[in-house]
């Protein structure tokens, strides 16, 4: 996923990526940087379990739609 969309949906939301990273460490226990979270998302290295997370933070589902 494209930094722009995950930077997108975090404006839609009126969030700060520090804010998302905040809550990314009170839900799920991250016990990383807030440096290296943005370095992640600017560089378009998040991994997917973490693409996952911050859609759950920002309240979103991620689903997998058959094309047909």
């Amino acid at each position: 996923m494209k930094k722009n969309y995950i930077k997108g949906y975090i404006a839609q939301n009126n969030l700060s990526i520090r804010e998302v990273h905040k809550r990314l460490v009170e839900k799920f226990n991250r016990d990383d940087s807030v440096q290296n979270f943005t370095n992640k998302v600017n560089r378009q290295t998040l991994k997917y379990d973490e693409i996952l997370q911050i859609a759950d933070v920002l309240g979103y589902e991620i689903k997998w739609v058959d094309k047909k």
